[in-house]
């Protein structure tokens, strides 16, 4: 396994099998860390990295909070076709449209992500927030967004 930090981006490159608590490992001695939420630790310490972004990145930081940092700056995933999906490690703002939504929080339903540059912190600094959002943050799926959901994977299996 092979986790390997890229200090100046605050990118942490990590294979989807490696777990939570190997990431962290790795980012300890440089003063680093994905910052995750301690009360969901227990609960996601021993997930691979692909597992954890399918589940929706339980314990991540709340993206509301500084809508122009990223969890996931880059990946390779797998699709459910079989081909190979890759976002280049870049700005979420400066990619066009959000593939990676394909994975994180999708549970497997379009790609596995076997790879990842994840968003680090260092540990010592002051992280930028923007006011609370109170918004619903994860309603339910509407019939109208399944259909799409659905259409959307007949498509990538269909080509």
């Amino acid at each position: 396994m092979s986790i390997r930090v890229d200090r100046v981006s605050l990118l942490a490159d990590a294979p989807g099998d490696a777990t939570l608590a190997e990431v962290e490992a790795t980012l300890e001695p440089m003063g680093l860390t994905l910052g995750l939420d301690r009360a969901a630790w227990d609960g996601v310490a021993a997930l691979g990295v692909g597992e954890w972004l399918a589940g929706g990145a339980k314990g991540a930081r709340d993206a509301w909070l500084d809508p122009a940092d990223h969890l996931v700056a880059g990946l390779e995933a797998e699709l459910v076709t079989g081909r190979t999906l890759v976002v280049r490690p870049a700005p979420r703002r400066s990619t066009g449209p959000d593939l990676v939504a394909l994975v994180v929080g999708a549970g497997g339903r379009f790609a596995t992500a076997r790879r990842a540059w994840l968003r680090v912190h260092e540990k010592a600094a002051r992280i930028p927030a923007t006011s609370p959002f109170t918004a619903e943050r994860d309603p339910p799926v509407t019939e109208p967004e399944e259909r799409m959901l659905a259409a959307i994977l007949r498509e990538m299996v269909a080509t």
